[in-house]
């Protein structure tokens, strides 16, 4: 699971049950660590946040995400009208 999805996750599903609902195989729990260990995400009593600096994380990569897609979609319109 990448990095970004995480918390993107974490954003929306705070409670750790939740989480694991959501990710059954237990894959995220590694990349959670890791996120805390970067001081993007905080846990305390059972709950996951984002921290500031995850926040802005999670915000540049909604960001790239979004030139990406655009990106591609001015691709497709060019290459629709050549024709």
């Amino acid at each position: 699971m990448s990095e970004a999805r995480l918390l993107s996750m974490v954003a929306r599903y705070p409670e750790c049950r939740a989480l694991a609902r959501r990710v059954p195989d237990g894959s995220a729990f590694v990349v959670l660590r890791r996120l805390e260990a970067r001081g993007l995400v905080s846990r305390r009593k059972g709950l996951n946040r984002l921290t500031r600096r995850g926040r802005h994380e999670l915000d540049i990569a909604r960001a790239v995400a979004r030139l990406v897609v655009d990106a591609a979609e001015r691709r497709a319109t060019s290459l629709s009208t050549r024709s």
